[in-house]
């Protein structure tokens, strides 16, 4: 049975290009899928939500008018981060919980073409830079394909 964790002690501290790096193989060897780290990003949405109305309850609590939202440089009044969060996390009802979107099931040539997507995606990250841009004209060209067939030969993968 594994040991419970708190946080994140004892894990060093990752740069954002490590922490990318560190994901994509996890996915790669398959010990994580792209669900789960879609869920983990609805959970970080949902937490968000849930800290902002606890905030709005603790300021009605309180007693004092909400602070206006911090707004950028040339947006009109009104579109502030704590609008453009509830919005961006999903649809929300009435009594502040979030309504569940649906999303439509995948026919079999979206999911081929997801799944083709991912490899080429998965073979040009580990091509340099200075020469993926033969295997996208290749990919224009050719089809994803063959772009795949050539990242996979020029990386000695079969």
């Amino acid at each position: 049975m594994p040991r419970p964790r708190k946080g994140s002690a004892g894990l060093p501290a990752l740069s954002p290009g490590q922490a990318q790096y560190i994901l994509e193989r996890l996915v790669d060897d398959r010990r994580v899928s792209a669900g789960e780290v879609n869920r983990y990003v609805g959970d970080m949405h949902r937490e968000i939500n849930q800290l902002e109305q606890r905030l709005q309850s603790l300021r009605s609590a309180a007693g004092s008018t909400a602070q206006p939202a911090r707004r950028g440089p040339g947006r009109p009044p009104g579109s502030g981060a704590q609008r453009a969060t509830a919005t961006a996390a999903g649809a929300v009802t009435g009594g502040g919980k979030r309504r569940r979107r649906r999303s439509a099931a995948l026919t079999p040539e979206q999911r081929a073409s997801r799944q083709l997507q991912g490899r080429y995606l998965g073979l040009i990250r580990q091509i340099p830079a200075t020469r993926r841009a033969q295997y996208a004209k290749t990919e224009k060209e050719k089809g994803r394909e063959a772009a795949i067939k050539d990242m996979q030969m020029a990386l000695n993968k079969k």
